[in-house]
């Protein structure tokens, strides 16, 4: 490591930055493309603003909380990593956009494929039902099976006002996702 700590921090605080960030690494693929000095350093520096509200009267010993601060530091690097890659996946681009010199658009270039587009919808598809309570993809599955919300109501034990405002929050949360066909 090309950095000294002189004074800052204790031997034992740079250990518990180290393992904490090579657990992370190993664990969470997503953080093995960021460079193992940059977390080390956002670690440390998180731990030096936090380390004063330390109490020991809560009953945790110091190493055990500055382990907490770290591994919650850590999962919210995750969080942003994971929300900015999801976010480049959603900015647009023309395929009518000239590319290159040769004037070629990208719908020229990039070839006509059913099968990518349905598993990227299947995707998030799957994605959005993945966040709904069971109640609402039990909802989904009898309207995919062609059933009118009477009888949803009827099998499902609610009533009707209940599907219907279950409907219409399973509707909303795939129109937030740019799935309002489905």
């Amino acid at each position: 490591m090309g950095l000294t700590y002189g004074d800052v921090f204790a031997d034992w605080e740079i250990a518990i930055a180290k393992n904490t960030v090579n657990h992370f690494q190993a664990k969470y693929p997503w953080l093995r493309g960021l460079d193992f000095e940059d977390l080390f350093q956002e670690c440390l520096t998180h731990w030096y603003l936090n380390r004063a509200k330390f109490r020991e009267s809560k009953g945790a010993s110091i190493k055990t909380y500055m382990a907490k601060i770290l591994s919650t530091q850590l999962h919210l690097i995750l969080r942003r990593e994971l929300y900015d890659k999801r976010k480049a996946s959603h900015f647009a681009e023309s395929l009518e956009k000239p590319v290159g010199v040769g004037e070629a658009t990208l719908a020229d270039i990039i070839p006509a494929n059913e099968h990518t587009t349905d598993v990227s919808l299947r995707i998030d598809v799957e994605s959005a039902l993945r966040t709904l309570t069971p109640l609402q993809r039990e909802i989904c599955k009898l309207l995919w099976d062609g059933y009118p919300v009477k009888r949803i109501a009827e099998m499902v034990g609610k009533p009707r006002s209940t599907i219907r405002d279950e409907i219409k929050r399973i509707r909303e949360l795939f129109l937030e996702r740019g799935l309002k066909d489905y």
